[in-house]
């Protein structure tokens, strides 16, 4: 969304209004654990956002937004719809309806978290302008199981980055769910969208169901070594640390661009470059901005295929959800 698109939203009416970032889950080296929140360092509006238009007789929703197409024509089994009578059931009483509008911002199935992006922004809006019923737990936990729905898993590695910003490790069995990491505040990641959809469930469908006794332990030394080094400042530790040992072996097939982008950006100094979530997005991590400019300028000319496509240089998002 341009700056004069911004502009625009401000001239439609609307009672409250709420945002959430784009997300990408994994970050290679945390597969279903690691995810990160993101903000284009130019001011753009890279997420999904949400009016709450006006109490009414009938719960309705209104769709725009560049990405509006990529959606059913029909927006009765919209997911923020469809978080609305979740939010409602959850707290056991009916609610006044609501007259919505979403702002599609974000590519469907393009790994940078578009259905979460989605369901948060419904959920943390509901929350908020009934009176904050929900604590941020239990707010989270009805993320995750409305994104379950969505992937066919329920994982937390997009809504809670999109919901809390940063980036955020998942603690399996905690009471806790998550907890924010440290993050190199030098660091520049470009995000960028080929303009084709590759679906969540399609993705997961290739990997493996398995996991031999050297891969398991493999995995857990290279995301102890990843967490490790980002509390203790170790940027070379951590970089060397950025590798995915399970979903890009096996999703390889589908993003065949991928070995061939790496080892020209990697030549040019670029630190990183992966796949977001479950892709076609790919995420490039740089350590300043004028590497990112290049990798920006590389991947929109080697990697993106049509008008739908979008390339972002982005900072790390401090804070997730919000009221505009």
């Amino acid at each position: 969304m341009t700056m004069q698109q911004v502009s625009d939203l401000a001239s439609l009416s609307y009672l409250k209004r709420y945002y959430a970032p784009a997300s990408t889950g994994n970050f290679s080296v945390g597969f279903d654990l690691l995810g990160a929140a993101f903000e284009p360092l130019n001011g753009e509006v890279f997420g999904d956002v949400l009016d709450i238009v006006a109490e009414s007789e009938e719960l309705s929703l209104d769709i725009v937004g560049r990405y509006v197409h990529q959606l059913p024509q029909t927006s009765n089994d919209n997911l923020v719809l469809s978080c609305f009578y979740a939010f409602e059931q959850k707290l056991g009483r009916r609610l006044p309806r609501l007259s919505l509008r979403l702002h599609k911002n974000l590519p469907v199935g393009s790994g940078l978290g578009s259905s979460a992006c989605s369901i948060v922004v419904a959920c943390y809006a509901f929350n908020e302008y009934f009176g904050q019923p929900l604590s941020a737990h239990e707010l989270l936990q009805l993320m995750a199981q409305a994104e379950g729905g969505v992937s066919g898993s329920v994982h937390y590695d997009n809504v809670a980055p999109s919901y809390l910003g940063g980036l955020q490790l998942m603690l399996p069995d905690s009471a806790k769910l998550c907890r924010a990491l440290p993050w190199f505040e030098h660091w520049r990641v470009v995000l960028c969208y080929p303009g084709t959809v590759l679906s969540t469930k399609a993705a997961r469908a290739v990997l493996p169901q398995q996991l031999s006794l050297a891969q398991s332990i493999a995995f857990a030394g290279i995301l102890s070594r990843f967490v490790s080094a980002m509390y203790v400042a170790d940027e070379t530790e951590a970089v060397a640390a950025i590798r995915d040992l399970i979903a890009e072996p096996a999703r390889m097939p589908l993003i065949p661009e991928l070995a061939a982008l790496r080892a020209a950006l990697t030549e040019q100094g670029v630190l990183h470059l992966g796949i977001s979530g479950a892709g076609p997005t790919l995420f490039a991590l740089c350590s300043n901005d004028a590497q990112a400019q290049l990798a920006a300028e590389y991947l929109s000319r080697h990697y993106a295929k049509n008008q739908d496509a979008t390339t972002q240089i982005c900072r790390l998002s401090a804070q997730g959800a919000r009221a505009l």
